[in-house]
């Protein structure tokens, strides 16, 4: 199956300067959003204890965030549990209380067992022992939360260097430039859009992180593989017109790819629930960011190299025999 009929001249590179401008102001403007709004931490990382806990529809959020101030248990927070479908609710909440500094585990998890007691026996008293259930109280250490946090920077930090020298040795160097940096584009996009969206970054954020680093190398790979077979099959084309035949050559499967993709994590958002939400938004960012990297990000930093190569070879003065140096 072809969307893209044989033959198809679209001059991707004409218009990479222009695609260079905007990503280097979205990757600017998600690191910016670490500092403001910031990051919004989920227990795993922040650690504390998180109660989850199913209410009577009567009873609204704002009844429940009234509740829980009243007990005066320090930084809490209360969220509404996605679920139940499109645009559904199942009517669970999430109240998560941050943990002192300094805590101990066992401690903590006193605490924890301590908090959700009191929440339990709050929420009855005010709204009957029959319009509330407790369905989970967990708890995560702050040490906890910090070691898991650097594992999961480490994580990535790995992956990207292994991915920069299997590159270079299967490719060249250049290639693995491109790829890398467009690795590090759709990274910290969706990073920004997590942040910006006001959605936790936890566990589950890495995972989605990640998962887009392989659906994203994997369709540079594709493309880097026409790339390099175009440089052999057309060496006489002038290596713009070389690397434009490539990119036109696999868009119809990128873009097959992609689009499979992105129905299935949309309809993970649109259909799942919870945590599940969170990871398949951040893929649905990833996945369109991805495609857009590997047409514009990893292909242009290697379009960019070529260029320079070429001025240098021009640039270079003759020997006075006539010859190149």
């Amino acid at each position: 199956m072809e969307w893209i009929r044989p033959g198809t001249k679209i001059d991707f590179i004409r218009f990479m300067p222009y695609t260079a401008i905007m990503s280097g102001l979205l990757v600017i403007g998600s690191w910016m959003s670490i500092w403001w709004p910031g990051i919004q931490w989920g227990i795993d990382f922040a650690g504390g204890t998180e109660i989850h806990l199913r209410l009577d529809p009567k009873v609204h959020i704002d009844q429940l965030r009234q509740a829980v101030d009243e007990l005066k248990l320090g930084g809490t927070q209360v969220q509404a549990f996605e679920g139940g479908g499109l645009g559904g609710t199942t009517n669970e909440y999430l109240i998560r209380v941050a943990a002192p500094t300094g805590e101990s585990a066992s401690a903590g998890a006193e605490q924890a067992s301590h908090n959700s007691e009191l929440v339990a026996k709050k929420l009855g008293d005010k709204f009957g022992a029959a319009a509330f259930e407790v369905l989970e109280n967990n708890y995560v250490g702050p040490r906890v939360g910090k070691d898991l946090r650097m594992k999961g920077i480490y994580a990535m930090v790995y992956t990207m260097i292994g991915l920069l020298i299997y590159i270079a040795f299967r490719y060249e160097f250049r290639y693995a430039l491109g790829a890398i940096f467009s690795l590090f584009h759709d990274g910290s996009i969706v990073l920004g859009a997590l942040i910006v969206s006001r959605r936790e970054f936890d566990l589950s954020s890495i995972a989605a992180i990640m998962t887009i680093l392989g659906y994203s190398i994997n369709d540079t790979i594709v493309i880097f593989d026409r790339i390099r077979e175009g440089s052999k099959r057309m060496r006489r084309l002038p290596f713009r017109e070389m690397m434009n035949t490539a990119l036109n050559e696999t868009l119809s499967r990128t873009l097959l790819t992609s689009l499979t993709v992105f129905f299935t994590v949309f309809c993970l958002w649109a259909l799942g629930g919870g945590v599940i939400r969170d990871f398949s938004f951040a893929m649905m960012v990833g996945v369109v960011f991805g495609t857009f990297s590997s047409i514009y990000i990893a292909t242009a930093f290697v379009v960019l190299l070529e260029m320079t190569r070429a001025k240098q070879r021009t640039a270079t003065p003759l020997k006075p025999d006539g010859k190149m140096p």
